[in-house]
């Protein structure tokens, strides 16, 4: 199996971006800076509608903050997957955790249920569980398909040894998927690539800012600086950014197979 490339995308063009520069899925979702949320219906469907080979899986999170939910918060996530399925997506991306930190099982059960035979993947609700081992276990018994953790010593609540340790106790099991920061230094890739054994990578690091193209301009103060301030700009995923990774991949399975 090659080295698979999922790339998150806010925007059908990102969408769009991340199929020409090779990725083989995406990650949909809104809000980054509120840790992703879930995607509009309208986002799911218009992107659906334009992906050919590309996988679209579907960030589900109704909130920002922990991955405590209340039962209104867990009837938001069991509508938004039907409405995320409904529109189109191939895999869903959700995580649950209890009080104490573990794995809401039950909850978790119910939703990898309604998915069928969609692919589930845990996401970073992974990392901030209690014990990621006992986790991993748990995702394996509840038929998830992937695990998506940050696995970077300065990023996740883990150190290289235990992410090592996850890599080999979920081997032929389940799917672990690295996911690069958006601070990640893609030359780096290949070293991580190595020593982790990791076959499904994860990037967020391939986006760009360029200039909004309005003529015109708001003058004078605004009561809201976050707006004032980026409003005129647009964050866009870039296609030789997604290229470069997906290169680098290649690369590597070349000489994997050489050896």
């Amino acid at each position: 199996m090659n080295y698979q490339l999922e790339v998150g995308a806010r925007t059908v063009d990102d969408v769009l971006a991340a199929e020409r520069g090779g990725a083989d899925r995406v990650e949909l979702y809104s809000s980054p800076l509120e840790g992703a949320l879930t995607p509009s219906a309208g986002l799911i469907q218009a992107a659906a509608a334009v992906v050919t080979d590309l996988e679209l899986f579907v960030m589900v999170r109704p909130r920002a903050g922990d991955f405590l939910y209340t039962q209104g918060e867990f009837e938001t996530i069991r509508r938004d997957i039907d409405i995320a399925l409904e529109s189109g997506a191939h895999g869903i991306m959700c995580g649950l955790l209890m009080a104490d930190g573990r794995l809401d099982t039950v909850r978790m059960k119910t939703i990898i249920d309604q998915c069928g035979n969609i692919p589930f993947t845990l996401h970073r609700a992974f990392d901030f569980s209690r014990d990621p081992l006992m986790t991993l276990e748990q995702a394996i018994d509840l038929g998830c398909s992937y695990v998506l953790t940050m696995g970077q010593e300065s990023e996740a609540l883990f150190n290289r040894e235990l992410r090592q340790r996850i890599h080999a106790a979920a081997e032929g099991r389940i799917r672990i998927e690295i996911a690069l920061g958006a601070d990640f230094d893609t030359a780096s890739l290949a070293t991580v690539v190595r020593d982790t054994g990791a076959r499904d990578i994860h990037i967020v690091n391939g986006y760009r800012q360029r200039a909004s193209s309005m003529t015109w301009t708001l003058s004078g103060e605004t009561e809201s600086d976050y707006l004032q301030e980026t409003v005129f700009t647009i964050d866009y995923l870039s296609e030789p950014a997604v290229r470069e990774v997906r290169e680098i991949l290649n690369q590597i399975e070349e000489e994997r197979k050489r050896c």
